[in-house]
This record gives C-alpha cells, sequence and structure tokens, in this order.
C-alpha cells in the first residue's frame, strides 16, 4: 500500500472514530451536562451500583483493597465482585480518572467508550476484512454502536455495551484456519479473551456460542474436522495463556466466597417477546407509546427492537446476499439468536402462550444457567451490522464480490492448490493496491478463513445497476432513521444527607466502621451506596445491591441483596406503612442478635426519609434512645452480644 493510500485510510478511520464519539456524547449528553449531580431515570440502581464499583477500584491502588472481594458492601458477608460485574478491565485503568474527578464522571466516560468504542472496532474490522466500501463499514460499524440493544444496554450497562473487543475476538478466531504463525496468533486471542472477561463475561460467553453457530452453518459438515485441527493448536495456546491469569478469578468467583450458581427463577422469565422484533424501541425517534414497550420489556433490555422497516430489509438483504455463503451464515447465526432470545415459554404481546422455546433444552445446563435470555439477542445486532455492511458495498457502493468457492466441492489436487494459490495472490495484491485486506468484498477472505483454498471458482455476478442502487439506499434509509436514537433521559440524584456529604460523619464515626442504614428496605441501600461512595467507601454498610447466593437455597442460586434479617423486617415495615408498633421482649432479644450478626457499629437514620419519625421511636424501641447530628439520627453500638 502506498503512503498516500494509508494516510487516506487512517484519516478515513479517525473521522469515524470522532463521528461516533460526537454521536454517543449526544446519547449522553444529560449525563455529560452534569456527571456528579445526575443520574440515569431509567435506572438508576445500577448506575449507583457501577459508581461504587468504580470507586473500589480506585482503592484497590490507594488501600491496597482485594479487586475480587469486598466486606465495604454487605457487611459482615461481603460481596463477590468476581461474581457480580465488576468491570475490572474499565474501572482499574480509569481509576486515575475516579480519583480526580469522581465515579461519575469515570461511569459516563466508560458508558461514552462502550457506545463509540463498539462502533469503532467493528468499522476497523469491516473495513480491513470484509467490505471495501469504507461508507459501507462506516454504516455497519454504527449499526453496531448505536443499534437499539446497544442504547437500551448503555442505559446503566455499560459492561455490555461495551463491546469493543469482540470484533478483534471475532476475527482472531475466524483467521485461525489460514496459514499463519501460531504461536503468535494463539497469544494474540489469549490476550483479548483475558481483556474482555475483565469487562463483561457474560458477552464473552454469547460470542463464543454464536462463532460456535456461525461456523457450522458456514462450513460444509466434511470441512469440520480440518478446520478444527488446523485451528486448535492456536486456540489451545490463547487458552493456556488466557487461563494462566484467569485461574484465580475465576476460581474465585466459583468457588469464593459468596460465590452462587445460577440466577434466580423470575430472571430467566426475562425474554424477548416475539412481537417485539417488529416495534421500535422506546429511544428512538419513532417511539411508541411507552406503556405498550413496557409490557415486553423494560428500559434496559429492549434488545429486539428493531422496527418493521428493519425486518423487511433483512428479509430484502438475505434474498439478496444469500448466494454469498459468509452472508447466509450470517442471517441463519441471528435467526437462531432470535429463536433462542424467546426463551423457555413463548410470549406474543407480553402474554404467554403455549409454545416452549429451544432455550428450554439448554437453560439448566451449567454457565448457561446464569444468562438472561434476552440477552441471547444481544448477538443479533453486530451480525445485522455486518449485513447491512455487505449490503450497502454490493448493492449502493456497487462493489462486485470475489467469486467464491464452492462449499461441496472435492478437495483440490496439487495442481488445483497452486493455481488456487496464485489466484489468491493476485487478489492480495490488488486488494492491497485499493487500500484495504484481502480481497474487494472481504467475502473470499472470510472464505480463506474457513476453507483455506479457493477452488470451482463460480461466475462473479453481474454489476448492479444505478438505478438498483438508488432503490437500495432509499430502503435502508426508510430502515434506519427511524431507529435514531434519542439522548437518554436523565433526572437529579436524591440528595445525600449532609453528615455524609460535609464530611460530619467523620466527628462521629471512625474509619472501617459499620453502618446498618435505616431502614434496609431497596430504595435505602441505594441511598446508603451512595453515602459510602461519597465517603470513598471508608466505612463498611449493610446490606446493598449485589448479586449473593440464597441463604435458604441448598444449591446456592443468587438472589439480589441481601436476606431479610427479624429486626430490619419490623424496620421496614414502620418506614413502609408509618405506624409504629408495639416491640416485645423476644423482639429486642432478636434486636441484639441482629445487632451481633451485622457486627454493626453504628445505625443511621436519615432525616429525609418520608416516614422518618416512625421508624425513630420503633428504633428507639429496639436499640434505646439515639442521639440526633446534623440531618441524621445515630444509634451507637456501645457493646455487641
Amino acid at each position: 500500500m502506498k503512503f498516500g493510500e494509508k494516510a487516506h485510510e487512517v484519516r478515513a478511520a479517525v473521522i469515524a472514530l470522532l463521528s461516533y464519539v460526537a454521536c454517543a456524547v449526544a446519547v449522553l449528553q444529560h449525563l455529560w451536562s452534569d456527571p456528579q449531580g445526575r443520574m440515569f431515570a431509567d435506572n438508576g440502581q445500577d448506575h449507583v451500583f457501577f459508581e461504587w464499583v468504580l470507586t473500589h477500584a480506585a482503592r484497590v491502588f490507594t488501600h491496597g483493597d482485594n479487586p475480587f472481594f469486598t466486606d465495604q458492601l454487605n457487611a459482615p458477608l461481603g460481596v463477590n465482585l468476581m461474581a457480580n460485574t465488576s468491570v475490572l478491565g474499565l474501572a482499574l485503568p480509569l481509576a486515575p480518572i475516579t480519583l480526580l474527578f469522581g465515579a461519575g464522571v469515570t461511569f459516563v466516560l466508560i458508558d461514552t467508550i462502550a457506545l463509540a468504542g463498539t462502533a469503532a472496532a467493528w468499522y476497523f474490522i469491516l473495513s480491513r476484512h470484509v467490505v471495501a466500501s469504507r461508507p459501507a463499514a462506516y454504516v455497519g460499524g454504527l449499526f453496531c454502536g448505536f443499534a437499539p440493544s446497544m442504547i437500551s444496554q448503555s442505559t446503566g450497562h455499560p459492561n455490555i455495551a461495551g463491546q469493543f473487543l469482540i470484533p478483534f475476538i471475532v476475527w482472531n478466531v475466524l483467521r485461525l484456519g489460514k496459514p499463519g504463525p501460531t504461536l503468535r496468533r494463539g497469544l494474540v486471542l489469549g490476550a483479548v479473551v483475558l481483556y474482555q472477561s475483565f469487562i463483561n463475561e457474560e458477552v464473552l460467553f454469547l460470542t463464543a456460542i454464536a462463532l460456535l453457530v456461525f461456523l457450522l452453518a458456514y462450513l460444509h459438515p466434511r470441512e469440520y474436522l480440518r478446520v478444527t485441527r488446523s485451528a486448535l493448536p492456536a486456540i489451545g495456546i490463547g487458552a493456556l495463556f488466557a487461563g494462566l491469569f484467569l485461574a484465580y478469578p475465576l476460581y474465585h468467583q466459583f468457588f469464593g466466597p459468596q460465590a452462587y450458581r445460577g440466577l434466580p427463577d423470575f430472571v430467566h422469565g426475562f425474554s424477548s417477546d416475539l412481537d417485539s422484533f417488529k416495534e421500535f424501541s422506546r429511544r428512538s425517534i419513532l417511539a411508541p407509546d411507552v406503556a405498550t414497550i413496557d409490557k415486553m420489556g423494560g428500559p434496559t433490555e429492549e434488545n429486539t427492537f428493531f422496527g418493521w422497516p428493519l425486518l423487511g430489509l433483512l428479509l430484502a438483504a438475505a434474498a439478496a446476499l444469500w448466494r454469498q455463503r459468509a452472508a447466509r451464515a450470517v442471517f441463519l447465526t441471528a435467526l437462531v439468536f432470535a429463536l433462542l432470545s424467546l426463551g423457555t415459554d413463548i410470549k406474543y404481546k407480553a402474554e404467554p402462550t403455549d409454545w416452549h422455546g429451544p432455550w428450554e433444552w439448554v437453560h439448566h445446563l451449567p454457565l448457561f444457567d446464569s444468562v438472561v435470555p434476552t440477552r441471547l439477542a444481544l448477538v443479533i445486532a453486530p451480525l445485522v451490522g455486518v449485513l447491512l455492511a455487505m449490503l450497502v458495498d454490493r448493492y449502493v457502493a456497487g462493489v462486485k464480490p470475489a467469486p467464491e468457492p464452492d462449499a461441496a466441492s472435492p478437495a483440490p489436487t496439487s495442481t488445483a492448490t497452486s493455481m488456487a494459490s496464485t489466484a489468491n495472490a493476485s487478489v492480495a495484491s490488488a486488494a492491497d493496491d485499493r487500500g484495504i485486506s484481502g480481497d474487494p468484498s472481504g467475502l473470499s477472505g472470510m472464505s480463506e478463513v474457513a476453507v483455506g483454498v479457493k477452488t470451482d471458482i463460480k461466475p462473479a455476478p453481474e454489476e448492479t445497476t444505478p438505478a438498483a442502487r438508488w432503490l437500495w439506499a432509499v430502503a435502508l434509509l426508510v430502515a434506519l432513521v427511524p431507529l435514531i436514537p434519542t439522548p437518554q433521559p436523565a433526572s437529579d440524584r436524591s440528595p445525600i444527607p449532609a453528615f455524609f456529604s460535609s464530611g460530619t460523619w467523620r466527628e462521629t464515626i471512625p474509619e472501617n466502621s459499620t453502618i446498618v442504614p435505616l431502614p434496609l428496605g431497596w430504595y435505602e441501600s441505594l441511598d446508603a451506596m451512595q453515602w459510602a461512595t461519597r465517603a470513598n467507601l471508608e466505612f463498611r454498610i449493610v446490606g446493598g445491591y449485589f448479586l449473593a447466593p440464597n441463604p435458604d437455597d441448598p444449591d446456592k442460586v443468587a438472589m439480589f441483596g441481601p436476606a431479610t434479617r427479624p429486626t430490619m423486617q419490623i424496620i421496614n415495615d414502620a418506614g413502609g406503612n408509618g405506624t409504629v408498633p408495639q416491640i416485645t421482649p423476644d423482639q429486642q432479644a432478636q434486636a441484639k442478635a441482629d445487632i451481633a450478626f451485622w457486627h454493626a457499629d453504628f445505625l443511621v437514620l436519615p432525616d429525609q426519609h418520608g416516614n422518618s419519625e416512625a421508624i425513630r421511636q420503633t428504633a428507639e424501641q429496639l436499640f434505646g434512645p439515639g442521639h440526633h447530628v446534623s440531618d441524621v439520627w445515630i444509634w451507637k453500638v456501645e457493646q455487641r452480644p
């Protein structure tokens, strides 16, 4: 490639990246306007959790905290951070940002990186290995980074939206069938898998399944064994390399303290609605009535809302590209994951049907039992992005695909192999002159990945007429414009008690003390996590928002948050209905036992709670008189039982 062409390619990539960043900032503009004072209106709980884990990651450097486990949350049992979404792959490198500007800034930054980075990564792979047209690669990358599912997951799930390593994992696996340095390829594959493991393991697991389905659809059955043999050495090296670094974290995740097995049963009911595929998401410019969408999925899991125009375009694209083996395999893989995302019991318009989905066959298996069914649909968006890139390349940009081999043809003779190698070299040379890697369409490059040699060349299709190119371009606009995302809504944070925000707590509560927030309900636990984040996690809190094993389940299935102790149930009831119960001696004795279980040093009730007076009177019957400091009531535990 000439220097001028290389400079042009770099300039195009930079422009694409900057435009993706601008799109991500536009989507997250309401958070960027005040990262420390605002939070997602649709998903405050995950926003709070990620700010907590970002603060904890910074303490790994400043206080030497364990990156895989903490007792600062859910005291005294703690939380297995490897079994939760601790996003260490982003939280640790960005710890300086957290220390300088606060967790709120880091959170919106990683959400921006998630969207823009994913789009840019797919642009890079598509432009170098799949399509010749840079506009085609740009459209594909744009959809991969800003599809409805990505916008939905960016609402508090930056670990899931952050798929910028996935294109490199996919390409490193697909090229294992080509000749090349086995050791280097294995180490590169192991490195990207290792890093992705510390961003999100669920996405990595879905990628592995998707690659398996794609290759089964792409390869002829008699090619399975040969391709497996050629790829296994590099895969083994990659697994060994990643395994050396992942051995302890994974052991801690599955067998360490507070490890669990599988998700709660109700989570397995979070599946895609059959009717949702034709609907627009709530964050698209043509969003329907929110009440209609809410019946089919919450704001963070709208993974299948592609809209009917795009569905129609995809069917047309599948028909037009069906003769191209790579495109056909991509389409079939997307169809498989659409079916799997329907879960075990298929729903239509939020109503149950009598049909069972194929997920019924595997959802009890290890690892599969930790997958949220609707998230299987996350695989569809990048596959659609690849199909769109191929479609634009072939029928809008007018690039003629290189001839493909016949998958069912017999193995080549040595003469055929020599002729094919010469032809491949010619194609590669011509492609390099055009500033791309592989052949002009990228499709024969994908064939080489899986098959290794091109034989039995088929005639290339005719060029697309100008009128047809205009028709395809209009169809693309009709399908994609309605999906343009609107800015994510954000709201002002609930005020943190001045006792914590001003640092007054340091005059009363020693560092590393254990605080029990009163009451300990769902929202009050989230508030307490924000107290802790503001105080740089310098005290422990009882409760919180996390996944931990259910103490009442012998199989250690996960539950959200802590198990409710008897004393806290009394406090929670008072906070919920505003009535003060008459406490019995047995309940006072139980309160002492619960205080001992929590290893509590202080109990804290903020004045801002709507039923704070009823809670205070109930707490004084249980724990004795408290004292008022700033805008909170405090009970100090003088001596644990």
